[in-house]
């Protein structure tokens, strides 16, 4: 599949299943590299208590699931439309960089 057009394939997916992500290609040696990049909202009883100078430093279970299940839903959903799948190292050269708001 052309990059271009995979790129606009997992985009529109994401959309689709309700992730507002950033979908881009790897560059240079990473060039085959599809990465997913957003942010999620906290759990709705989030415990981690209130960040220092140096941000969070614990994640409550409940956060943790919720990373967890989020990362499982969209590989699955990249893995679907773009037909990467294992055994090929690395998840297919897929990586997903979440982030909590």
């Amino acid at each position: 599949m052309d990059r271009k057009i995979e790129t606009k394939t997992v985009k529109k997916a994401l959309e689709s299943a309700g992730y507002l992500a950033k979908v881009t290609h790897g560059k240079g040696t990473a060039w085959g590299w599809l990465t997913v990049a957003l942010d999620i909202p906290r759990h709705y009883e989030c415990s981690c208590g209130d960040p220092d100078e140096y941000g969070r430093r614990e994640t409550c279970d409940n956060c943790k699931d919720k990373w967890r299940k989020t990362d499982a839903s969209i590989l699955e959903t990249v893995k679907r439309v773009t037909g990467r799948h294992q055994p090929v190292e690395y998840d297919g050269n897929i990586a997903i960089h979440l982030g909590f708001v």
